[in-house]
């Protein structure tokens, strides 16, 4: 074992020696940041951005952006390239898993209130970046040349056309050019693989040089133990970390490109009308305005809807100079916990009516019930809170956990019992698959509800079975008490 851990130590020198690794500016980080991988969302969609990137690259040797072409370019791709299908599978899942990440993160450091001084630009920073992850999808999504993909992309004009002169007639200008099918597809292709790619490296560059000054945000619990709050040297510790976030996520790209590969949709066809259908991301804001009332106010109703995402998304890019608040501990600021909760729902409801109603108006009734009634429960809740009405049940908690780790430290398992734990581990992420295939042929196909309600089943049990083998196999390891030390902490109980 000795001679082993001579031979890494000795290679990592070699490489340190040779490539000059901790001789760099990238400063080492708090032992706490590697217990929790909410730290390194960021990193993550850096890694969805450069791995959708290196399959666009691959992609674009076959593309042709031309309205007459592209469809057919596309279709080719997936037919007759060899591992054509699997790349343009990848680009689209690491795309969309960027934009997911991007949004875990940027709630992520909504509710640990990271935007607080010195961190204000390196907030705005990660808004813009934000941003433009969403105008790269936009741009993307049109490429293909679906008809779905052009209606929606005619609905993001309409949008542009209703904003204030000269502002709207610029952005017009710059989204379309002269109007036509061939302009509007040429820039909309120069958007998304050249201009829009390097703002968000340029942005990158700068939201990184910030958090290399400033470092990780610190926790907001000022009860760690010290031995966490050591530092380790990015080389080997974090670079070999960070090695294990690239390896698992392009494990599950992989294997979702292979699992659930995408097909294509009818190509788009000039004078034939389709219903414009966002992508899911955009889902949301397309569900809103096309809420029965929103209809009914017409023009005044649509410029309501524009200024109201417009007030929204300039409230967030500043809010460092917004919130004032003194505490930032989540467990003292109900309400503002409540904002970040309510915003998550209602983006989930909007993005469900809008996909069980597409063709259709949403029905004012339905609409205001599916506002109110959720923001009466979430408010209400952290009203009661703040009352100090209830209390987490740390009691129940911290009993559970006691009792388990006395009942595992008596008894020393059987090698055979970690066979046996990574067989089921495997079954589950197998069930989860299959409840996950269930669930989106009985959205997509005729399976109808009693299949849905069985997957939603499958899918719970495959859930809570995972995490009760990891738990399980953590608290063998002995670091299952620490880690409830760390969730106790995060949301200030005991």
């Amino acid at each position: 074992m000795s001679g082993r851990k001579n031979i890494i130590n000795r290679f990592t020198e070699w490489l340190d020696e040779n490539f000059g690794f901790t001789k760099t500016i990238l400063r080492p980080a708090p032992e706490y940041s590697l217990r929790n991988p909410s730290y390194w969302l960021g990193a993550i969609a850096v890694i969805a951005f450069f791995m959708a990137g290196i399959a666009g690259i691959i992609l674009l040797q076959y593309y042709e952006p031309h309205p007459d072409t592209a469809w057919e370019s596309v279709s080719r791709i997936v037919t007759e390239v060899p591992f054509g299908n699997l790349i343009r599978n990848i680009h689209i899942y690491s795309a969309f898993s960027m934009i997911f990440i991007a949004f875990l993160h940027f709630m992520r450091n909504y509710f640990v209130v990271a935007y607080r001084r010195p961190r204000e630009l390196m907030w705005i920073v990660g808004m813009l970046m934000g941003l433009v992850t969403l105008l790269m999808g936009f741009t993307g999504y049109l490429l293909p040349w679906y008809a779905l993909s052009y209606a929606a992309v005619g609905f993001g004009i309409t949008i542009i056309k209703h904003l204030p002169q000269p502002l709207s007639g610029f952005l017009e200008y710059v989204v379309s050019g002269y109007g036509t099918d061939v302009e509007l597809l040429r820039r909309f292709f120069t958007f998304h693989t050249v201009l829009l790619p390097a703002v968000l490296i340029i942005l990158l560059a700068v939201k990184l040089h910030i958090f290399e000054v400033h470092g990780i945000t610190e926790p907001l619990s000022k009860d760690i133990p010290e031995e966490e709050k050591k530092l380790i040297p990015w080389f080997p510790n974090i670079f070999l970390y960070f090695v294990i976030l690239v390896c698992v996520y392009v494990a599950s790209i992989l294997t979702a490109s292979i699992i659930y590969p995408f097909g294509i949709h009818e190509k788009y066809t000039p004078g034939v009308v389709t219903i414009p259908m966002p992508e899911w991301y955009f889902m949301w804001t397309y569900a809103i305005a096309k809420t029965e009332f929103i209809e009914v106010l017409g023009e005044t109703g649509f410029k309501f809807f524009i200024a109201t995402l417009t007030v929204i998304t300039l409230v967030f890019i500043f809010l460092p100079f917004i919130d004032r608040w003194k505490d930032k501990h989540p467990s003292q600021r109900p309400f503002f916990i409540a904002i970040g909760v309510w915003i998550t729902v209602q983006i989930i409801l909007m993005t469900y009516l809008a996909w069980v109603t597409a063709g259709s108006y949403i029905p004012s009734d339905i609409a205001i019930l599916s506002i109110v009634i959720p923001t009466i429960i979430i408010f209400l809740a952290a009203y009661i809170y703040r009352l100090k009405l209830v209390k987490p049940p740390q009691l129940v908690w911290e009993k559970f956990s006691k009792l388990k780790i006395t009942m595992l430290e008596k008894k020393s398992p059987h090698p055979k019992e970690y066979v046996w734990a990574s067989v089921k581990f495997l079954l589950t992420i197998m069930c989860a698959g299959l409840s996950f295939r269930i669930i989106y042929g009985s959205l997509s196909e005729s399976l109808g509800f009693g299949w849905l309600i069985f997957g939603l089943v499958l899918l719970a049990f495959s859930t809570i079975e995972s995490f009760k083998v990891i738990y399980v196999a953590d608290l063998r390891v002995g670091n299952v008490e620490r880690r409830l030390r760390s969730f106790e902490r995060w949301f200030g109980i005991g």
